[in-house]
């Protein structure tokens, strides 16, 4: 039988390599994209910035850019969330490396490891929230101009993400995946009769 612990971490190297994903999209990854639409020939909106595909150029990969007057700058900034959730996860499975391999008590690492993983989903739930908030409203800018928009996979890659973490979290705050007992009766009794 396997650790709770190995379970947890399985999980979490899954959430970090979606995140890290969601954070190397467009300009890095061309194919990974929060939205794209027709204006320019084609434009593809990633964290750091955008690109043309008529041209197949990027702007310079900064954060917080800009995209007038679609894109508000102040929230492409927040988009650093990602990046940060990925970091915190990162912790969260270098944590869990000591707990798959010992049978010994270490409490202290399952509460940091709860932690970590609660202020990863925060960070990831906030930034979700921002990017479909930002891209969504920059869809509608650009269908009231008259041209096309859609989502694209960084979109639903985020929210896989953030719910993985989601789980990972409540999991880890229970103790259930960890190897908390809730209250439970303790392995080494054991009841005669």
């Amino acid at each position: 039988m396997c650790s709770p612990a190995f379970l947890m971490f399985m999980a979490t190297v899954a959430a970090l390599t979606l995140l890290v994903l969601v954070t190397f999209s467009t300009p890095f990854i061309q194919a990974l994209y929060f939205l794209r639409s027709e204006v320019s020939g084609g434009v593809k909106f990633g964290l750091f910035g955008f690109c043309f595909e008529l041209t197949e150029t990027c702007i310079p990969k900064e954060l917080g850019y800009h995209h007038e007057p679609e894109l508000m700058p102040p929230l492409t900034t927040v988009l650093i969330l990602y990046p940060v959730s990925a970091a915190l996860t990162l912790l969260g499975a270098l944590i869990l490396i000591p707990l798959m391999y010992t049978r010994r008590d270490r409490s202290i690492l399952y509460a940091v490891f709860a932690v970590l993983s609660t202020l990863a989903f925060l960070a990831a739930a906030g930034a979700f929230g921002v990017t479909m908030y930002l891209f969504t409203v920059a869809m509608r800018r650009f269908h009231a101009e008259g041209f096309t928009a859609t989502y694209g996979p960084s979109v639903w890659i985020a929210l896989a993400a953030t719910a993985l973490l989601l789980a990972i979290a409540l999991n880890a705050g229970c103790g259930t995946c960890v190897g908390g007992r809730l209250g439970r009766q303790p392995r080494h009794l054991a009841y005669t009769y």
